[in-house]
């Protein structure tokens, strides 16, 4: 039997198509989920009361779906070795669904949120598997920069795809205006659709692809993989520690990402012209933040890089708990959006450095389940405070606990062990190989 063909070299293009992808999908998350559909169901299609009720429960809806199946299709892709085929069946689904909020009209809350969810749960599963191509597609001297060039291009995209979609949204989210809106969907699909062309046509698969079999032989697999991955924890034991501080901070960073626009507007007193603005900045930073921190990552490491994000983003939760003015919000605003792009590229860079080639789909899995979980977690407990307190000052202030816990927990974080970890599992991996290769000549 022939040995395993060396995996092709990684040219430049293929970065450059695989960071595509994260220009492409933030237009989504960008309009549907942050500016424009949220704003519109909320006030157009399910007005009153129970709109932000019906809007929270689509995303925790979707993110609990997520969190059930990322560590499957994870695992599935790993083992058939086609993570772009489940790519882009991930893909569709969030184009799709998309473009299908072009029939949400006044009244139509079970299609929304329907449609939403759905679109949601494929964004999401996506983001896990393009994660996955990290690993293959770096070294460990540049996987903080090659991180940071994916999460800050996503940044332009959505800029883009805002800038493309700005004359739709010009008219306000009033009926009158409702021509209009019906077609931010649509155009956002097809910005994600078109956009995300490059990845799939120049980013390569370098995973063994194995056989096909039925769907039901995949499945008991998948579950044998997880089973596998769970009995091996004391191997990858920096991993697993590291998810679940990932887990605490990113319970702190979601919150931020949830409420930034409903603490301006509703404790600071920004205008909707100034919260249009502020998440331009945001964009722009952050795309900088990722930028800047993927250059020294490579040259402190990623635990060090992740504790430097942490320390800022205590000083942002400081800050915006205690600015009395818009100005020194606007300057808060500015360290936030450093910290979102850095903190969210290294820790991703991190997660690579740990997975050994083969389980890449499934780690990435388990972090896009932290992830949700984070985002159910964090921004319930914040709204909780908010609630009982009176005082989103005050919710701020507490939830600066989560860095604080988070920079505790990076402490015990040892970067080389993890990455020996990952490189120990790649040379058993490779002498198994070898081992059936010789059995099978």
């Amino acid at each position: 039997m022939p040995a395993t063909p060396k995996p092709p070299p990684v040219r430049p293009r293929e970065i450059v198509a695989w960071a595509m992808f994260d220009f492409a999908n933030s237009g989504y998350t960008t309009l549907i989920v942050t500016v424009a559909f949220s704003v519109y169901f909320t006030k157009l299609v399910a007005p009153g009361e129970r709109a932000d009720f019906l809007w929270g429960t689509g995303i925790l809806v979707s993110n609990l779906i997520v969190i059930l199946l990322a560590p499957t299709v994870g695992a599935m892709a790993d083992d058939t070795g086609r993570k772009k085929l489940f790519l882009v069946g991930t893909y569709l689904l969030c184009v799709a669904g998309s473009a299908g909020l072009f029939w949400v009209l006044p009244g139509y809350v079970a299609l929304g949120l329907t449609l939403f969810i759905a679109s949601n749960v494929g964004f999401s599963l996506g983001e896990n598997l393009v994660a996955a191509f990290l690993p293959e597609i770096s070294t460990p001297a540049n996987v903080g920069r090659v991180s940071g060039f994916g999460w800050g291009l996503g940044y332009f995209g959505g800029l883009l795809c805002l800038a493309l979609t700005w004359p739709l949204l010009s008219g306000g989210f009033e009926l009158a205006n409702l021509s209009s809106l019906r077609l931010v969907g649509p155009v956002t699909g097809a910005f994600f659709l078109v956009a995300a062309l490059p990845t799939f046509l120049f980013l390569r698969e370098r995973a063994p692809r194995r056989p096909p079999r039925p769907l039901g032989a995949y499945a008991r697999s998948s579950f044998g993989r997880l089973a596998t991955t769970a009995r091996s924890l004391r191997h990858f034991s920096e991993l697993a520690r590291f998810l679940a501080v990932f887990f605490v901070f990113s319970c702190g960073l979601s919150t931020v990402i949830g409420f930034a626009a409903i603490y301006a507007e509703r404790t600071i007193g920004f205008t909707a012209g100034e919260l249009i603005g502020m998440f331009l900045l945001l964009q722009l930073s952050a795309a900088g933040g990722a930028f800047l921190f993927g250059w020294i990552q490579d040259s402190i490491g990623a635990r060090r890089t992740i504790q430097m994000t942490l320390v800022l983003w205590l000083f942002v939760s400081a800050g915006a708990a205690l600015a009395a003015t818009k100005a020194m919000f606007w300057g808060v605003a500015i360290a936030a959006g450093l910290g979102i792009g850095s903190l969210q590229s290294a820790s991703r860079a991190m997660l690579g450095l740990f997975s050994p080639v083969g389980k890449n789909g499934e780690f990435f899995g388990f972090w896009g389940l932290a992830g949700k979980g984070a985002f159910i977690v964090g921004p319930f407990i914040f709204g909780a405070l908010s609630s009982a307190s009176g005082s989103q000052r005050m919710a701020i202030g507490i939830n600066a606990l989560f860095f604080v816990a988070g920079l505790i927990g990076m402490a015990w974080i040892d970067e080389r062990r993890g990455l020996a970890a990952a490189e120990a599992w790649n040379a058993a991996t490779r002498v198994r190989e070898a081992e059936g290769a010789g059995e099978s000549t």
